[in-house]
C-alpha cells in the first residue's frame, strides 16, 4: 500500500466500529489515531461501503496534518477507484444530498499541489473537479456556490501562474451570479485585476446594448439565457425569479446596469 499505518491496537471488530471509533478520534483532535482506524478500513477492508468515506476522510486528515504528498496519494486511490458520485452524503439539510467523492478528492489534490507551490499541478486537479468530476448537487444555491468558489480558485492560480487575463477570463462570468450566492468576492478581485485597463465603462456599455439570446442544454433540458461578450468572454444574466414574463431584453438591460459589478466598473473610471 502507498500508506501503512500500525493496526497491532486493533482487535476483532467490525469495519462499522472502527470507522466510528475513527469519527470519535477526530472530533477529540485525536487525528493520528482517528487516521489509523480510516486507513485500518482502507487497508483490510477495501470492498465495504465504508472504504471509499474512510479513504476520503484519511486523506483529508493528511491535508489538515500539511502532509501533502501523502494526500495526494490517498487522495488518488479515489480517483481510481469505481466510487460512486450520487451516494447519499449523509449531511444536513444545506449540504449536498451526494457524496461526490471524486469531485472532493481532484479538489482536494488541487488543494494539496497548490500548498506545494506546484501551481500546473493545482491547475490540472481543479479542472479535473470542474469538468471530469463535476460537483452534483439538487440545490441551486449550492451550485452557485461552486460556481463562484471554482471561479475564484482559478483566479488565485492564474495569478500565481502570471497569467492575469486567464483569471478574469474566470472571473467574468460569475459577475451576475448574486440571486442564489454572494459573489462580492469576485467582484472585488476583478476590481483589482482590470485597474488600468482603458475604456472598460464604454466597452461593457457597449456589450449591454448588444445583449442576445442564447439556448443552452442541461441535463434537465434546453433553457434560454440573455447574454453579453464582453473582453472576450460570453457572459450569462441568470434568472431572478421563476416568472419568465420578468425576464426580458429591457429588464436584463435594466438589472445588469443596477448591478454591484456595473456600478464597480462606473467607479473605476471617476
Amino acid at each position: 500500500m502507498l500508506l501503512s499505518f500500525s493496526v497491532t491496537a486493533f482487535g476483532q471488530k467490525m469495519p462499522s466500529d472502527y470507522f466510528q471509533e475513527a469519527n470519535d478520534y477526530f472530533e477529540e483532535g485525536k487525528l493520528h489515531n482517528a487516521l489509523a482506524g480510516y486507513m485500518y478500513i482502507v487497508e483490510n477492508h477495501p470492498r465495504n461501503e465504508l472504504y471509499p468515506r474512510a479513504l476520503n476522510n484519511a486523506g483529508y486528515i493528511c491535508l489538515l496534518q500539511k502532509k501533502y504528498k501523502k494526500a495526494i496519494e490517498v487522495f488518488s486511490l479515489i480517483l481510481n477507484g469505481n466510487q460512486d458520485e450520487r451516494e447519499p452524503s449523509g449531511g444536513g439539510i444545506m449540504a449536498s444530498p451526494y457524496a461526490n467523492y471524486c469531485h472532493r478528492a481532484a479538489s482536494q489534490i488541487s488543494d494539496c499541489y497548490y500548498e506545494l507551490r506546484q501551481y500546473d499541478s493545482a491547475l490540472n486537479y481543479l479542472a479535473l473537479s470542474d469538468t471530469v468530476y463535476p460537483f452534483l448537487s439538487d440545490c441551486g444555491n449550492a451550485y452557485a456556490d461552486n460556481d463562484i468558489q471554482t471561479a475564484l480558485r482559478y483566479a488565485d492560480i492564474y495569478q500565481r501562474l502570471g497569467q492575469p487575463d486567464k483569471a478574469i477570463e474566470k472571473l467574468l462570468p460569475q459577475v451576475f451570479n448574486t440571486e442564489l450566492a454572494d459573489n462580492s468576492k469576485i467582484i472585488a478581485k476583478l476590481e483589482k485585476l482590470l485597474k488600468g485597463k482603458p475604456k472598460l465603462l464604454e466597452q461593457l456599455e457597449k456589450a449591454i446594448e448588444g445583449v442576445y439570446q442564447k439556448t443552452f442544454t442541461s441535463d434537465y433540458g434546453d433553457y434560454e439565457r440573455y447574454c453579453i461578450q464582453w473582453l472576450g468572454v460570453e457572459i450569462r444574466y441568470p434568472k431572478r425569479s421563476f416568472n419568465s414574463a420578468d425576464y426580458n431584453k429591457e429588464n436584463v438591460m435594466k438589472w445588469m446596469r443596477e448591478s454591484e459589478f456595473y456600478q464597480m466598473v462606473a467607479q473605476m473610471k471617476r
